[in-house]
């Protein structure tokens, strides 16, 4: 019998950190912008903020994916390569409807949107149906789909960028805006806000929390725990596909090593967030306001011209404390 009010799953570890994160980011995010903007004036320049909207913007539709997936108590190592192949696949698919279309930007376009869509969902449909059907290890599954697809990209370009782009989708989508404000941010915006009523206001989201709190529950409770899992890893897919078909709006072609950083990145994103390594737990805005304190972080080095070996450095110690606070809050969550 299918229940039809699922019994609160999430545990009090969740909520605290949820609750803690919600006070905390905002806070160091606004002093990290007050003392940038006193110690280097070109942090507030209007070409360095339309760039650092960008960058967050397609951070935050990478992570948004990667906080679904973690959310069911999952994770994805390939939503990088996914972004790469969806950028090879949105300038090849855009140069041939050039061809066979002359003039028609816009259909070009559209075509190559669903193409990059199409093939990033069949990447996450595959990694859904490995980790649900079979129970593998999400960690290895996902790992060999990172080798599989990150060697097709390379294989199909040559390790080449592909360019060619029409004017209308590097100059009006990739570097355009509407009120001073890049149409990446519109999009993320919109993506930010409707993840969250998804999450709040829809059976989706109430399944997937159910699925990440207590498997075996939401299982005896009705939910169609597979279903829902193969769902959620498409939607991640999807969303790293829309983000390498935005980045490569943005960078005028197709790039098989394009997103290379969007692993760990938004790992990272998710965590600091406050979303649980173990599931059950995150949301939606708090990855938001991660996703610009990571991206103001980063371009704070890069304008005091910190070395990118030691950025690299940097950004893994940022992500070690963050899983080493997760770990302390469950440990934490379970003596209480």
């Amino acid at each position: 019998m299918v229940l039809q009010e699922l019994p609160e799953t999430r545990p009090s570890p969740g909520r605290t950190r949820l609750r803690a994160a919600s006070l905390l980011l905002p806070m160091i995010l606004i002093a990290l912008i007050g003392v940038l903007a006193l110690i280097e004036p070109r942090f507030v320049s209007p070409l360095n903020t339309l760039n650092l909207s960008r960058n967050v913007s397609f951070l935050t539709i990478v992570s948004l994916g990667q906080m679904i997936v973690m959310i069911v108590g999952g994770m994805d190592l390939s939503i990088g390569v996914v972004a790469a192949l969806s950028s090879v696949t949105t300038a090849i698919i855009m140069n041939q409807s050039m061809a066979w279309f002359p003039g028609q930007e816009v259909l070009a376009i559209w075509l190559a949107l669903a193409a990059a869509l199409g093939v990033s969902a069949a990447v996450g449909l595959l990694n859904g149906i490995c980790i649900a059907v079979t129970g593998a290890s999400a960690f290895i599954v996902t790992l060999g789909t990172f080798s599989i697809i990150g060697g097709i990209s390379y294989y199909i370009t040559a390790g080449i960028p592909i360019y060619g782009m029409p004017n209308g989708f590097t100059n009006g989508l990739g570097r355009g805006s509407s009120a001073g404000i890049p149409f990446s941010v519109y999009i993320a915006a919109t993506l930010v806000i409707l993840a969250t009523i998804m999450q709040r206001r829809t059976k989706f989201g109430r399944y997937l929390y159910a699925i990440g709190g207590n498997p075996v529950a939401a299982r005896l409770s009705g939910v169609p725990v597979r279903r829902y899992t193969v769902l959620a890893y498409t939607c991640c897919s999807m969303l790293a596909g829309l983000a390498g078909f935005l980045v490569t709006a943005r960078v005028g072609g197709g790039q098989a090593n394009l997103g290379s950083e969007y692993m760990l990145q938004s790992i990272a994103v998710a965590v600091v967030a406050g979303v649980s390594l173990r599931g059950g737990a995150g949301r939606a805005e708090m990855v938001l306001i991660s996703g610009i304190l990571i991206t103001v972080f980063g371009n704070a080095m890069n304008l005091v011209r910190i070395d990118s070996k030691i950025q690299t450095i940097v950004f893994g110690v940022v992500l070690l404390i963050a899983v080493f606070l997760d770990q302390r809050r469950a440990r934490g969550g379970r003596d209480a």
